[in-house]
């Protein structure tokens, strides 16, 4: 028997050339996804879910050294005094209650999750709520709600109200880009509706975080408006009416829940309090005119 190498030699080099190349291809592929990865971090572009919970502190800051005046035989006076003329502050604190978790695992819906990504990249800091009408948007909202609430269902923290609103701040603020998850009392996000009281009473942990007072300040609005909707539908009969059916419910982005959360949590650091006049141009830039709010 004899080798006809005018066949096997071509055959060789084909079998090796297509086996190099699927090789090179596998390699190129993998390479570029790990490029597009790391352009993704660098970015702040993220799949990534986040569940922040919000809660005032007292700011025991003194502000006496800021003030004019008292004799050495006056200090104790004038310091009770002006404590008692200054207004209460605060120091807004936010922490992550929840391991993160991504949009691929919190709905296994494709179409839910393309939703989610328009939702959120549809949101500004003027309006940074995901907009979440309709029947979608109501399974969307519930099942974020139901994550975080069967993970504290265990808790021995005594359970209270809080409010849950999806959020995407705008990337124009914020390094990452991602859904969060803000859990604030109700109480708490009455008082941000008063944006002279947001100006003058909170203040912060790192200066860069005075978009989350803004943040909240809109979600605040954003609640009482929904409230005034929910009183002039109470004079409604809707009694039979079934949000994952009757398209013509309307459904809030602004949700309640009962939850045991721990709030109990000190500010790190100096309290820092923000400059507003400094943000005015900021503001405007966003479309937001709130000094005169």
């Amino acid at each position: 028997m004899t080798l006809q190498w005018e066949r096997l030699l071509p055959e060789f080099l084909g079998k090796a050339g297509g086996f190099l190349a699927g090789i090179l291809v596998s390699w190129f592929l993998l390479f570029r996804r790990r490029l597009n990865a790391i352009q993704r971090l660098q970015s702040g572009d993220s799949d990534d879910f986040v569940f922040q919970v919000h809660y005032l502190s007292p700011d025991d800051t003194n502000d006496s050294a800021a003030v004019d005046g008292p004799s050495a035989g006056e200090v104790e006076t004038s310091a009770s005094q002006v404590a008692e003329q200054m207004p209460q502050r605060w120091v807004l604190l936010f922490r992550n209650m929840a391991p993160k978790t991504t949009l691929n695992d919190l709905y296994d819906n494709i179409a839910v999750r393309e939703a989610v990504e328009k939702a959120a990249n549809d949101c500004t800091l003027a309006d940074p709520i995901l907009n979440t009408e309709g029947t979608l948007g109501f399974e969307l909202v519930n099942d974020a709600m139901g994550h975080i609430a069967g993970l504290f269902a265990v808790t021995s923290i005594p359970r209270e109200p809080w409010l849950f609103a999806m959020t995407c701040e705008d990337r124009t603020v914020v390094r990452k880009k991602c859904v969060r998850c803000f859990l604030i009392r109700p109480d708490d996000l009455r008082r941000f509706a008063d944006w002279k009281w947001c100006r003058q009473c909170v203040s912060v942990e790192k200066p860069w975080h005075w978009f989350r007072i803004v943040a909240l300040h809109r979600i605040a609005i954003a609640w009482l408006d929904e409230e005034k909707q929910q009183l002039l539908e109470a004079l409604q009969d809707r009694s039979a009416a079934m949000p994952l059916v009757d398209k013509q419910v309307r459904h809030d982005r602004i949700r309640s829940l009962s939850l045991g959360v721990y709030r109990d949590d000190q500010p790190i650091g100096a309290p820092c309090r923000i400059d507003w006049s400094k943000r005015i141009v900021d503001l405007e830039r966003l479309g937001l005119k709130l000094e005169s709010t």
